[in-house]
C-alpha cells in the first residue's frame, strides 16, 4: 500500500513535469531548426551580394589602373610616337628611316610603361588601343588583337565622341566582358584560359580609359584580368577574385567555404578550391538577386548563392559570382544546439523527478506514521504518543488519533481500577 501510494504520487508528479518539458523541448527544436536554416539562407545570400560588391570594387581598381596608365601615356605623347609611320618627310636624312626610328623609340617607351604598370598593379594585361580599338602595344602575346567589337570599348568610344562637356570622364568605364579565345591568345592568356577547364569564351574584368589630348581621345588604355582558371596565388599584387572573396568573407571558415565564378552555362570557371573547376551547378539561378539553394560540390552538399554578372549593357547575364558553405557546418551548429537542449532537458527532468520523489516521500511519510500508530492501537499499545505535526489535514488526523489513543488508554485504566 505505502509503496503504491508513493509511487503513484511520484509518477503522477513526474508525468506533470515530463509532458510539458518534452513538448517545450520539441517545439524549441523545431523553432531552432527553422531559425538556423533561415539564418543560413540569409547569410549565404548576403555573402553572395558581398561577393558581387567585391567584384565591383575590383572593377574600380582596374579603372584606376587604366586611368593612371592613360595619364602617363598622354603626358609623354606615346600614342603618336608609337603609331606606325605615315610617310611624313624630314628636313634631313631619310624620311622613312627617321619615322621608323621614332616609332621604334616610342614603341619601346610604351612597352616599358605597360610592363611597369602590369608588374606594379598585378593585372593580367594592359593594351594601348587606337581610336578604332586596334592594339598598338600590349604587355604580352602577339599577332593581331582588336577590341573594336568589345562592348566596353564601344561604350567608352561612344561616350568620348558624344560632344558632352564630361565626355572624356564618361569614357572611363569598367565592367565584365566575354572575350574570344583568339583575343586572349593575342594577349598572352591562352595558357591560363585552357589550363583546367576550357570554355567557349573567357570572362574578363576590364576597365577602359581614354588617352586625352585636350577634349578629344587619341586612343584608349584597357586593363583587365582573366577570371577563367585564375591562379590562387596569395603573393600576386592583385589576387584572383575568388581568393579575395573567400579571404574577405570566410577567413575563419576556410575548410567549409568556397568561392566560385560561373560561366553563363553555370559551369565553374574559377574557384578558390581548384577541385571545383569544371563542375556544373544543377540548380536554376535567379537573374535578379542571389537566392540560396543546395548544390553538390567537392563531395558534399553546399548551401550556395550566386549574384549575376552582367555585360556592359547591364541586361545580358554573362556569368555568376557566388559562394558556398558546407551544409554540415550549419548541421553542426544545429547539433550543438540540440545537444544543449537535450542536456538542459535531461537535467531538468532528473531534477524534476527527484523533486517529485522527494515530495512524494514527504507527503506519504506522515501517512505511514499514522498507519503504524493505528496498528499499535489495534494491538493495545497505547503508551507511545502519536506526534504528526504537518499543519494540514493529515496533521489534524494525527491529532484525532492521538485523542483517541488517550481516551482508550484512560478507559482501559478505569476498567482496571474497578477490578
Amino acid at each position: 500500500m505505502k509503496l503504491n501510494i508513493r509511487n503513484k504520487l511520484a509518477g503522477f508528479a513526474a508525468l506533470l513535469i515530463f509532458a510539458p518539458l518534452a513538448l517545450s523541448a520539441l517545439a524549441f527544436v523545431i523553432i531552432v531548426s527553422g531559425t538556423i536554416d533561415g539564418n543560413a539562407r540569409r547569410d549565404v545570400e548576403k555573402d553572395a551580394r558581398l561577393a558581387d560588391r567585391i567584384l565591383r570594387s575590383r572593377q574600380q581598381t582596374l579603372r584606376e589602373v587604366a586611368q593612371a596608365t592613360a595619364q602617363s601615356v598622354a603626358a609623354e605623347n606615346l600614342i603618336d610616337s608609337a603609331a606606325p609611320p605615315t610617310g611624313a618627310s624630314s628636313a634631313s636624312g631619310n624620311p622613312a628611316q627617321v619615322a621608323q626610328q621614332s616609332q621604334a623609340s616610342g614603341q619601346q617607351k610604351l612597352n616599358q610603361l605597360i610592363k611597369q604598370r602590369v608588374e606594379s598593379s598585378g593585372v593580367d594585361f594592359i593594351a594601348i588601343l587606337n581610336t578604332k580599338g586596334q592594339a598598338l602595344a600590349r604587355n604580352a602575346g602577339g599577332g593581331e588583337g582588336s577590341f573594336g567589337d568589345n562592348p566596353l570599348f564601344i561604350k567608352a568610344k561612344n561616350a568620348a565622341e558624344s560632344n558632352q562637356p564630361d565626355a572624356l570622364l564618361r569614357a572611363q568605364v569598367a565592367g565584365a566582358v566575354n572575350e574570344t579565345p583568339d583575343l586572349l591568345k593575342a594577349l598572352g592568356l591562352a595558357e591560363q584560359f585552357n589550363k583546367n577547364v576550357t570554355a567557349q569564351v573567357g570572362l574578363t574584368i576590364e576597365a577602359i580609359a581614354p588617352v586625352a589630348s585636350g577634349n578629344r581621345a587619341l586612343g584608349y588604355v584597357v586593363a583587365g584580368q582573366l577570371v577563367n582558371n585564375a591562379p590562387q596565388d596569395e603573393n600576386r599584387p592583385l589576387t584572383a577574385l575568388t581568393r579575395e572573396v573567400k579571404q574577405t568573407l570566410y577567413r575563419d571558415l576556410q575548410e567549409v567555404a568556397v568561392s566560385l565564378v560561373l560561366a553563363k552555362d553555370r559551369k565553374v570557371i574559377s574557384a578558390s578550391d581548384p577541385k571545383a573547376l569544371g563542375l556544373a551547378i544543377q540548380s536554376e539561378l535567379a537573374a535578379d538577386k542571389p537566392t540560396a539553394v543546395s548544390n553538390n560540390l567537392l563531395g558534399g552538399s553546399y548551401k550556395t548563392a550566386f549574384a549575376p554578372i552582367k555585360a556592359p549593357d547591364d541586361v545580358t547575364i554573362i556569368g555568376y559570382v557566388g559562394v558556398g558553405v558546407r551544409e554540415s557546418y550549419f548541421s553542426q551548429v544545429f547539433n550543438t544546439t540540440l545537444l544543449i537542449i537535450a542536456i538542459v532537458t535531461g537535467v531538468s527532468l532528473v531534477l524534476g523527478i527527484g523533486a517529485a520523489f522527494f515530495l512524494a516521500q514527504r507527503l506519504t511519510s506522515p501517512i505511514l506514521q499514522l498507519t503504524e500508530a493505528a496498528n499499535r492501537i489495534s494491538l493495545g499499545e497505547l503508551d507511545e504518543p502519536i506526534a504528526v505535526a504537518t499543519g494540514d489535514e493529515i496533521g489534524e488526523l494525527g491529532e484525532s488519533l492521538e485523542r483517541m489513543r488517550i481516551s482508550l488508554k484512560q478507559a482501559i485504566e478505569r476498567l482496571r481500577s474497578r477490578r
